[in-house]
C-alpha cells in the first residue's frame, strides 16, 4: 500500500506565495525589457499610431492653387519660410504673408504671420501633436505650400513644458506618406508633431557668463569689463547661477557654458557657441557688463535679424515690476532698454550682413550667418545649423558706480523678472 504524503497547510501557503512572487518577477522583467527606451521613443512618430483609413480620407491630395517656396530657417522655436533663397538682398515675397497650418486629423487651423524676421513665422512650441498641412495666401487665394526638391529636415525638440516636449519634423516630399498608401503630385510641405518624454542630453537654455574669453588670434584671455567696482567674469558667473536657479524652478533644463576658472572663447570646437550647439538648446542667454560710463542701468542687445520680441517682453515686465532699464532703443518698434546689435563694416566702409557680437552672431546658426565672418577661427561647422534665440543682457556698467550699485541692490529681482519674461515669451 502506497503511503500518501500529507502537505502541511503552512508549507502549502509558502509554496503558493513563492510561486506568485516568481510569476510577478517574471512579468516585471518582461515589461521592463519590452518597455520603449528613451532612444526608441525619440525615433517614434505621431504617424506610428495614426488611423490609416482616416488619414487617407482626411489628407488633401488635389489643390486648386499651389505655392512654391525655396528655403526655410529655424531660429529658437521658430520656423520661417521663404519664397527666395534666405539672405537674398530683395524683400522676400513671403514677408507679410500668413502661414496657415491645418491639422489633418482634426481640421483645426492655426495661423502665423511672417514679417521677414527670423523670430516670426511658425511657432513650433505652440503646436499640438498631429500632422499638419501648410498653406499661404496669394492674392487672397489659399494655396498649398510645396518645394521643388524633396527633403526631410532634422527633427527639432521643443523646450520643456510641464515636463513634456515635442519632436517636430518638417518635410516636403511627394512620398512622405507613401507607406500609408498616399501619393502626391508635388513635394507638399508637412509638419509632424510628436509628444515625447524629455531627453536628458537636450537642454532648453544655455547661459553664457561673459568675461574670461580666450582671444584665439592673440592667444590671450579677454577678462572683460574689469574695474575697481566690478569684475565682469566673476559677476557674470554669479548672476548666471541666480538665473539658472530661477529657470530650473520653471522646469527648464539649463547649462552654464563656463566654470569659474575656464576661459573658452567664441570660436572653435571648445568655444562657447560650440558647447551651446551640442546641448540643442533653444535660447542662448549671454550675461555681460558694459564699459560705457553713461550706462546707469541694465539694457539688452538682440540680433537685427529679429523683431526684438524676447527683449521687448523682458523690458515690459521689468518696468511693470518697478525695475529700471537704461533709456535707449534703436527704433520705435522696440521697448525701453532694447538695442539692435550693430553690423560690421568692410575696410572701405561698406555695411556687411554680419553683426558684431559673437554671442548673437555665432549662436544663431544659419539665421545670423554663424561661422562665415572673419578670416580665422570660424565656427564653420555651425553655418547651416538651427539657430538658438540669442539675447545679450547687460546687467551693469563697470564704469558707472550708480549702475553697479543698482545691480548689486536688485540682482535677485532682476534675475526673477528676467526669467518670468522668458517663460512668458516662450509660453512655458
Amino acid at each position: 500500500m502506497k503511503k500518501t504524503r500529507v502537505i502541511n497547510k503552512r508549507n502549502l501557503s509558502t509554496m503558493i506565495i513563492g510561486m506568485v512572487t516568481i510569476a510577478v518577477a517574471i512579468v516585471c522583467v518582461f515589461l521592463y525589457v519590452s518597455k520603449p527606451k528613451q532612444t526608441n521613443k525619440s525615433s517614434q512618430s505621431y504617424l506610428n499610431g495614426v488611423d490609416v483609413d482616416k488619414l487617407q480620407k482626411k489628407v488633401g491630395k488635389d489643390f486648386e492653387g499651389t505655392y512654391l517656396l525655396k528655403d526655410y530657417v529655424v531660429y529658437g522655436e521658430t520656423l520661417s519660410l521663404y519664397k527666395s533663397k534666405y539672405g537674398s538682398t530683395e524683400t522676400d515675397k513671403m514677408q507679410g504673408n500668413n502661414i496657415v497650418l491645418r491639422n489633418v486629423m482634426t481640421d483645426a487651423t492655426t495661423s502665423f504671420t511672417f514679417n521677414g524676421s527670423v523670430d516670426s513665422g511658425v511657432d513650433l512650441g505652440t503646436l499640438k501633436e498631429g500632422i499638419y498641412e501648410l498653406y499661404t495666401y496669394n492674392h487672397f487665394e489659399k494655396e498649398r505650400i510645396y518645394f521643388k526638391d524633396a527633403f526631410k529636415a532634422k527633427a527639432i525638440t521643443t523646450m520643456r513644458r510641464d515636463e513634456k516636449v515635442t519632436s517636430v519634423s518638417f518635410m516636403a516630399d511627394k512620398n512622405a506618406l507613401k507607406e500609408y498608401g498616399i501619393q502626391f503630385k508635388k513635394n507638399y510641405a508637412f509638419i509632424i508633431v510628436t509628444n515625447q518624454e524629455p531627453n536628458e542630453d537636450i537642454y532648453d537654455v544655455v547661459i553664457d557668463p561673459c568675461g574670461n574669453a580666450m582671444n584665439y588670434f592673440s592667444n590671450t584671455v579677454d577678462v572683460g569689463a574689469s574695474t575697481s567696482i566690478l569684475d565682469e567674469s566673476s559677476s557674470s558667473l554669479e548672476f548666471a547661477k541666480k538665473v539658472k536657479k530661477e529657470l530650473e524652478k520653471k522646469g527648464l533644463k539649463v547649462k552654464i557654458l563656463r566654470k569659474e576658472n575656464e576661459t573658452p572663447g567664441y570660436y572653435g570646437a571648445n568655444g562657447r557657441p560650440a558647447r551651446a550647439y551640442k546641448t540643442k538648446a533653444k535660447l542662448y542667454l549671454a550675461l555681460g557688463a558694459s564699459l560705457d560710463e553713461n550706462v546707469y542701468a541694465p539694457y539688452m542687445l538682440t540680433s537685427p535679424y529679429t523683431n526684438s520680441g524676447l527683449a521687448n517682453t523682458v523690458s515690459y515686465f521689468m518696468e511693470q515690476n518697478g525695475l529700471t532699464l537704461y533709456e535707449a532703443r534703436t527704433n520705435t518698434t522696440q521697448e525701453n532698454g532694447v538695442l539692435y546689435d550693430s553690423y560690421a563694416e568692410s575696410d572701405d566702409g561698406k555695411v556687411l550682413e554680419y553683426e558684431l557680437y559673437p554671442q548673437l552672431r555665432e549662436t544663431g546658426g544659419r539665421a545670423t550667418y554663424a561661422g562665415v565672418y572673419g578670416d580665422e577661427f570660424k565656427n564653420v561647422d555651425y553655418k547651416d545649423a538651427y539657430g538658438m534665440y540669442g539675447l545679450y543682457f547687460s546687467y551693469a556698467s563697470a564704469m558707472n558706480s550708480q549702475s553697479v550699485t543698482y545691480y548689486n541692490e536688485n540682482a535677485d529681482a532682476i534675475a526673477k523678472i528676467l526669467v518670468k519674461s522668458i517663460v512668458r515669451y516662450f509660453e512655458i
